[in-house]
């Protein structure tokens, strides 16, 4: 069809869409500008960001990815989403559609979803938000319903309005026939939503939502899992890691959101129903350990997530993130991730079985690792932040080496490669030859910390200052007397990024003196 009869056949569904969902004034806004085969704009040679993948497999092995990217380097205004597929395994890939709500903004169009429905056509969905980036009040989910997954000339129907929210996790189909869809509203009471269709799509109401305790709130992005006993699990991204809750009703009241023992980062997460009847989770790192978006790995339950097996590495590199993906009916798994959004913009997906995942290493044919779907390239680069001198600091004294002490933590090398935190896989970048032979105190990056000086003589804290990242303690350290070092910024891990630039404050203790300071800082010693 011509772009001209796609945009009025998008209107008026868009329209009779409303009629039968009741849409509050705040999603008056139109269906998108654009919502069809990408425009010059789109190449991918013209992306400064690209990620957040989602993964669809037709019955006849046609692959199917989303995400979304822009031309400028973050999720801004510029944002649209990509569905590109693949009949030849992944060789080769072609991008079929996007959607731009307005070009330049002011909306973005953000985490999408892919999903082969039981009817067997494929739903595409994304988030729809007219900027600023924390209007989250303003975020729609939108619906592109494909016809024939089997073919990259399937026809696709106009966008529809769904419902309020965020849905960038795969949706069920429960035991009774309902499809249920994890949808979020951010920062709100009984965030992480249950949406169900019982009439196969044709209509969406909202049933119940877990509700986040509201010092844990975040970015929702949960998943559902009906349990053999009829019960359904929720987990849930959190500011701490996963929360879990379980309703009993189909959904329509949930159990408080509970810190789950499954341990990981605040990011999204994977977990599906495998044909065996056990469970897939695709995590970072182990699952008794919290990491850093690093080490992508999977893991079997065969008891409804009660105990987990097996061990699958699937890409160990810092900057992997946002596993989604699909088992087809030969048993191959398939799962999709991004990796370095801003640098090399790959979006990758890797093939493997159950039997690979329980023996922790490929045992199977099936399994490929690290395998490319985009690359973005191009775009408006981001400017390489500067190390700021701190020339107006106090001359670094490390003549008198006091020493800072609290239960059960432990001393380290302050070296490139150390592992920063307790609770993070960070290691140091970088080390400043002032800084050659110091020590420091491995503490939790999150939570309040309460040191006692049992040495008296000159400690110190590394922090971000405020206008880097609004977690910086400087304030809490100079109130006790810290002062700035003329030292520069020390690029404390993931060096491209300012947020983690960190000034040095040092101060004389003495001794029984107490030193506290909440989210973040590294303690520092100039004594072996």
């Amino acid at each position: 069809m011509t772009p001209t009869v796609f945009l009025h056949r998008l209107l008026l569904t868009a329209t009779a869409c409303c009629l039968l969902l009741p849409m509050p004034a705040v999603f008056a806004a139109p269906p998108p500008e654009h919502a069809g085969p990408p425009l010059p704009r789109h190449a991918v040679s013209n992306r400064a960001f690209t990620g957040i993948s989602s993964l669809a497999v037709a019955p006849n092995g046609r692959l199917w990815v989303t995400w979304y990217a822009g031309h400028t380097p973050g999720e801004d205004k510029n944002n649209y989403v990509v569905l590109s597929t693949s009949g030849d395994g992944g060789k080769t890939w072609k991008e079929l559609l996007t959607v731009d709500p307005d070009g330049e903004g002011p909306r973005r169009t953000f985490d999408p979803e892919v999903w082969l429905a039981p009817d067997g056509r494929l739903r595409w969905t994304w988030s729809d938000r007219t900027m600023p980036y924390n209007n989250v009040a303003s975020d729609a989910l939108w619906m592109i319903v494909l016809d024939d997954p089997a073919s990259e000339n399937t026809a696709w129907h106009p966008p529809v309005f769904v419902t309020q929210g965020v849905m960038m996790c795969k949706p069920i189909t429960l035991s009774s026939g309902e499809w249920a869809l994890p949808v979020c509203t951010w920062y709100s009471e009984n965030s992480s939503k249950m949406v169900v269709s019982i009439d196969g799509g044709k209509t969406w109401s909202v049933r119940g939502g877990a509700g986040m305790p509201k010092e844990d709130r975040l970015f929702d992005e949960h998943m559902f899992v009906e349990r053999k006993d009829g019960s359904i699990w929720c987990l849930t991204r959190t500011k701490s890691g996963i929360r879990e809750a379980v309703s009993t009703d189909r959904g329509a009241t949930w159990s408080p959101l509970e810190p789950s023992p499954i341990q990981h980062p605040s990011a999204r997460f994977f977990i599906t129903r495998l044909i065996s009847g056990n469970l897939l989770l695709v995590k970072h790192g182990p699952i008794e350990k919290k990491t850093g978006r690093s080490h992508l790995t999977a893991f079997v339950s065969k008891d409804d997530g009660r105990s987990w097996e097996g061990g699958l590495m699937l890409d160990e590199r810092g900057g992997v993130s946002y596993p989604d993906g699909q088992q087809t009916a030969d048993g191959t798994i398939y799962i999709t991730y991004d990796f370095d959004r801003t640098g090399a913009r790959h979006i990758l997906f890797a093939t493997f079985r159950e039997e690979d995942v329980l023996a922790g290493k490929p045992v199977s044919r099936a399994v490929r690792l690290r395998q490319l779907v985009s690359e973005g390239s191009g775009g408006v680069e981001r400017p390489k932040p500067q190390v700021n001198a701190n020339a107006d600091g106090a001359p670094l004294a490390t003549d008198s080496a006091g020493l800072l002490a609290a239960d059960g933590l432990e001393f380290a090398a302050f070296e490139t490669g150390a592992t920063l935190f307790t609770d993070r896989a960070y290691t140091l970048a970088e080390l400043p030859a002032a800084l050659k032979g110091a020590r420091f105190m491995r503490v939790p990056m999150n939570g309040s910390k309460s040191l006692r000086c049992t040495r008296a003589g000159t400690v110190a804290v590394l922090t971000p200052m405020p206008e880097r990242n609004p977690d910086s303690v400087a304030k809490a350290l100079l109130e006790q007397g810290f002062q700035k070092a003329r030292l520069p910024e020390v690029r404390l891990f993931d060096p491209s990024n300012p947020r983690n630039f960190c000034t040095l404050f040092q101060k004389r203790c003495a001794e029984g003196e107490s030193v506290t300071f909440g989210k973040w800082g590294v303690p520092l010693f100039f004594s072996k």
